[in-house]
């Protein structure tokens, strides 16, 4: 018994690090002062004017990666794989400029990630994207991105009926079989166009992240008075359990509502509601999206500390692997060596001919 006691301690301190440790890292981007748009209005006379822009972008990853994450600024519409990638900064170092871009465009640092465009014009204006995605979880979870969009004004005016959203971003955790509410301000009502999508997917490097499943779809009715009744698409994992809060004029808003949550649930949900393109002259560019992390917790698989004392537990799923308990939190779950499973009375890994599992 001492000898695996010895051998628990040494695997301890050899595998019980960050790697190991079963815990969703998620990434949450954010552009400061996005509600506008950043405009270029060339002044070639004025001798103090200076052709250039910056595109503000700050992020943060919790918990945080020992490897650095990978830059991404585009420019395009929302989910479109056809968005053409400006400037990328690979976790390995290696940069890719767009042509059109080249020796125009840098971003500042990794930790502050601002593009700078220089020597600007017309055909550069469009909405631009800022995407981080942390390389140790290439998934929806460790992907995130906000846009800005750029507005180059040569005799032209400004953009109409801007879409803007604001979604709380909050990380939502839930019980399997509950009920979630994403709170979505935006454009809302029968000319309004109102998308929820779960993604993306397929984000490691060198892969296009642009591949979203459509929770649900409202679409626009064109035209006041215009009879038509909104057509409302909803993927066949969700019918049933999603809905849009309504506006009190017989239309919808952007929030969402997902009742009986399965595990499957779990991923980052965009909302993207965007005016109809008749009322603006962006087109499908004006469309905004902003992200929210949905973490499903199943109270019958996934381990708990509620109510529990400071120690280590059998994992409820998997009584080879075991989780850490301290002030009522959980720190990670672990997996005992090869043929050992975990016996909670000794808080070790132990022969499984000696362990009960719970």
């Amino acid at each position: 018994m001492l000898a695996l006691y010895v051998l628990f301690i040494l695997y301890t301190l050899v595998y019980m690090g960050p790697g190991s440790v079963d815990a969703v890292s998620i990434t949450t981007v954010r552009v400061p002062d996005r509600g506008g748009w950043v405009v270029m209005w060339p002044r070639p006379g004025d001798p103090t004017w200076e052709n250039r822009v910056e595109f503000k972008c700050e992020y943060s990853i919790s918990p945080a990666s020992t490897t650095t994450p990978t830059i991404t600024w585009l420019r395009g519409v929302f989910a479109d794989a056809d968005r053409e990638v400006v400037y990328k900064w690979s976790s390995s170092g290696e940069v890719y400029v767009h042509p059109e871009f080249a020796g125009r465009v840098s971003i500042e640092s990794r930790s502050r990630p601002t593009l700078v465009l220089t020597d600007t014009k017309f055909d550069d204006w469009g909405r631009y994207w800022c995407r981080v995605t942390n390389e140790e979880q290439p998934d929806e979870f460790g992907t995130d991105e906000e846009s800005l969009l750029f507005w180059y004004k040569l005799g032209y005016d400004p953009p109409t009926r801007l879409s803007v959203v604001n979604l709380d971003k909050t990380t939502v955790h839930v019980a399997a079989g509950g009920t979630v509410q994403l709170d979505c301000a935006g454009t809302s009502g029968r000319e309004a166009s109102i998308l929820w999508a779960k993604g993306p997917t397929g984000c490691t490097q060198g892969e296009s992240c642009d591949i979203y499943e459509t929770v649900i779809h409202k679409s626009a009715v064109w035209g006041a008075g215009n009879p038509e009744q909104e057509n409302i698409t909803i993927s066949p994992n969700y019918v049933g359990r999603v809905s849009l809060a309504a506006d009190g004029y017989g239309s919808f808003t952007p929030t969402l509502t997902i009742t009986d949550i399965r595990p499957s649930d779990a991923g980052r949900y965009w909302c993207a509601p965007d005016i109809s393109e008749v009322y603006s002259n962006l087109g499908p560019l004006n469309r905004d999206a902003q992200s929210v992390v949905i973490v499903v917790n199943d109270p019958g698989t996934e381990p708990t500390c509620v109510g529990q004392t400071d120690g280590m537990y059998q994992h409820p799923a998997d009584c080879t692997q075991f989780y850490t308990c301290s002030g009522g939190l959980h720190y990670g779950t672990n997996a005992c060596p090869a043929g050992l499973v975990f016996n909670q009375g000794l808080q070790l890994c132990d022969w499984a001919s000696n362990v009960i599992c719970l």
